[in-house]
C-alpha cells in the first residue's frame, strides 16, 4: 500500500499496526506520572526472589497499559559466577496483542530493549542486579528506569489557572510557568530570536555618516524583557567635529525601560596611532528618549591624586579621539525593555 490515510468512513483503522502508528504521535512511551516521586508502576525488590510493579498506567508504542494492583515478577536464579543486570520492561506484542510487565534477564550489562513495530517493543522500569549464585532481588539492588510521560504544556487563562500540578507546563499569554504543588513559577517568556539590525548614530539630533561602506550593525535578542545587545562599528570615513556627544539607536521596536538607566561598556581601538579607551554607554531615557544609548562617557578626573575629584566625559566624533576610517568601535550590554 503505496498510501493510507484514515479513519474516515470507507477507510477505518483496521488493525493494530494502524493505531499503533497512528496513537504513538499523539504521546511518547513511558508512565503516566510527572515526578519521581509518584510511584505509578514503580519496582521494588522484596528481598526474595519476586519484584513488585505498582499499580499505574503508561503509554507503549501507541498501546495504553493499566495496572490496578500490584503485580509480583519472579527473577530467575543466577547461576552464573558474576552479578547479573535485568531489567523490569513494559512489552508490547503484536503477536499476543497485549502490553504486559515483565522481568526480562541480561548479563554484565542489563539487556537491551527491543523496538520493533511488527513485534516487540519494550520500555524500561527498573534495573535489577541478582548477586552470584542467588535468585534473591533486595530492595537496594533496584534502579529506578522508568521513562515519564504526560500531557505536555496545557494553556491557561490568566486568572483562571487550575491548582499547581508538581512539573507540569503552563503557557499563558505567550509565558511558560512550571508547577510546584503549590504554585505555578515563571520560566520563560516569548522574546525575540537572534537578529541583527543597522544602528542609527546621532551626535544630538545631527545624523552621523561614517562612510560609504563601514561596517554599522546590531546584533540582539530579546528574552523576556530582557534584551542583549552587541553593536560594531568600523568606520570607512571621518565625519565632521560635532559638538553633541555620540548616541545611538537601540533594536526597533525594542525601546528601554523608562523608569531608570540602562548601562553598557564600549571599547575604542584606533587604528591611526591614538591609542585605545573603554567607558560605560548608558540609556537617558527621561530626557533622551527610550530608544537609543544616548551616552557613551570615559573617566576622567582633575587630577592625579586620591583628593582630585573624579569625573566622566562625553564621547565625541572628535573628542578625545578623532574617530574615522581603520578605527573600531563596540558597545555591549543589556537594557530591560519598556
Amino acid at each position: 500500500m503505496a498510501e493510507f490515510s484514515g479513519p474516515f468512513d470507507g477507510s477505518p483503522i483496521a488493525t493494530q499496526s494502524q493505531f499503533s502508528g497512528m496513537a504513538k504521535r499523539w504521546g511518547l512511551d513511558g508512565v503516566h506520572a510527572l515526578e519521581g516521586g509518584n510511584v505509578s508502576l514503580s519496582v521494588t525488590g522484596s528481598g526474595a526472589t519476586t519484584v513488585a510493579v505498582a499499580p499505574g498506567r503508561a503509554f507503549v508504542n501507541g498501546f495504553y497499559y493499566h495496572n490496578t494492583t500490584t503485580k509480583n515478577l519472579t527473577a530467575p536464579a543466577n547461576a552464573g559466577g558474576a552479578a547479573r543486570v535485568d531489567l523490569v520492561i513494559l512489552r508490547a506484542d503484536m503477536v499476543a496483542k497485549s502490553v504486559t510487565a515483565v522481568y526480562k534477564t541480561g548479563g554484565a550489562l542489563p539487556p537491551s530493549l527491543t523496538q520493533d513495530d511488527d513485534t516487540l517493543w519494550e520500555i524500561p522500569l527498573a534495573q535489577c542486579t541478582v548477586g552470584a549464585g542467588s535468585s534473591v532481588v533486595p530492595a537496594s539492588n533496584v534502579i529506578d528506569k522508568r521513562w515519564f510521560t504526560d500531557r505536555g504544556a496545557v494553556p491557561s487563562i490568566a486568572g483562571a489557572r487550575r491548582p499547581s500540578i508538581k512539573n507540569q507546563l503552563l503557557v499563558e499569554d505567550g509565558k511558560l510557568y512550571v508547577g510546584d504543588g503549590a504554585d505555578w513559577r515563571w520560566l520563560a517568556t516569548a522574546g525575540v530570536e537572534d537578529s541583527t539590525y543597522t544602528p542609527n548614530w546621532f551626535a544630538g539630533t545631527t545624523a552621523i555618516s561614517w562612510g560609504t561602506g563601514s561596517v554599522n550593525f546590531g546584533r540582539y535578542q530579546a528574552v523576556a524583557r530582557r534584551v542583549d545587545l552587541t553593536i560594531q562599528l568600523q568606520p570607512t570615513g571621518n565625519p565632521p567635529a560635532y559638538d553633541d556627544p555620540i548616541s545611538v539607536s537601540l533594536p526597533p521596536g525594542l525601546p528601554c525601560a523608562y523608569s531608570h538607566r540602562s548601562l553598557f561598556t564600549w571599547t575604542f581601538t584606533s587604528g591611526n596611532g591614538e591609542g585605545s579607551a573603554a567607558g560605560i554607554g548608558m540609556t537617558f531615557p527621561t530626557t533622551d528618549g527610550q530608544g537609543k544609548i544616548a551616552r557613551l562617557r570615559y573617566p576622567t578626573s582633575t587630577g592625579n591624586s586620591v583628593s582630585d575629584t573624579p569625573n566622566s566625559l562625553n564621547l565625541l566624533t572628535n573628542q578625545p579621539f578623532n574617530i574615522r576610517a581603520n578605527d573600531v568601535l563596540t558597545i555591549d550590554g543589556s537594557y530591560w525593555l519598556a
